[in-house]
């Protein structure tokens, strides 16, 4: 399972080969066969300071939320950060299940915003693309505390990607049952509440942050009862036949 190129690749070097080398390790002692789970969701937390004129009046000036705290989710220039969030959350899953559970930003590969003018850099989409292909598991996390502009769109084009809206002939190129939707039960936003229906990829409700991790416990081990390659592939990259 570590040669898992699928043609994404940056610099000549394969992407699974970066995302190797830079993503933070399990607990040797918990490793489950290099299992890799790409986990998305916003970066940015909601501040109501920014969307209204008398947000600096209210108590708090965030949501309050199963897993965004203000108290360790502030940036430098104190604003609050999801993204922080999301990485205790993937923390909280390479200790707790053993799982190579990563981020985008944790793979050192410049974004075209990122680069400088003699660096060769990858799109943030193509990066999510590539990230999503080669993992193991995908899991998107949503709460009322982060600003989904932007992610919802990206999602469904990673979606759309491998072919997985409904009534594409299209051959799939990485099963359903490999990607899930975690949101909490109040969320509500336009373009991740049509996934479903859309691109048939279920969606799970959670309350807690331990309702969460356990809760993704359970998708994980439904995907490693399946044996890696058949019938329930990582990916299955383009043939010649494609083409034709």
């Amino acid at each position: 399972m570590n040669s898992r190129n699928y043609g994404f690749t940056f610099e000549s070097e394969s992407v699974f080969s970066r995302i190797q080398q830079d993503v933070p390790q399990p607990d040797s002692s918990k490793l489950e066969d290099d299992f890799y789970v790409f986990v998305m969701g916003p970066y940015t937390a909601f501040d109501a300071t920014y969307a209204y004129s008398d947000g600096d009046q209210l108590q708090s000036p965030f949501i309050n939320d199963p897993l965004f705290e203000p108290e360790s989710h502030i940036t430098a220039d104190e604003r609050g950060s999801f993204k922080l969030a999301l990485e205790d959350l993937c923390q909280a899953y390479r200790d707790r299940f053993g799982v190579h559970a990563f981020l985008a930003t944790d793979v050192t590969i410049p974004t075209d915003a990122e680069a400088s003018d003699d660096e060769e850099a990858m799109s943030v989409l193509d990066q999510s693309v590539a990230f999503a292909a080669v993992s193991d598991a995908v899991v998107f996390v949503f709460s009322d505390a982060g600003l989904t502009t932007g992610v919802g769109a990206e999602v469904g084009t990673i979606l759309g990607e491998f072919h997985l809206r409904r009534g594409n002939q299209e051959p799939v190129r990485k099963p359903r049952e490999r990607f899930r939707i975690f949101k909490t039960e109040g969320f509500s936003s336009a373009s991740i509440d049509e996934i479903p229906s859309t691109f048939k990829i279920d969606t799970i409700e959670f309350e807690t942050r331990a309702d969460l991790v356990n809760k993704t416990q359970q998708f994980l081990s439904n995907i490693e009862r399946n044996d890696p390659d058949r019938p329930l592939p990582v990916f299955t990259p383009y043939s010649s036949e494609d083409s034709n």
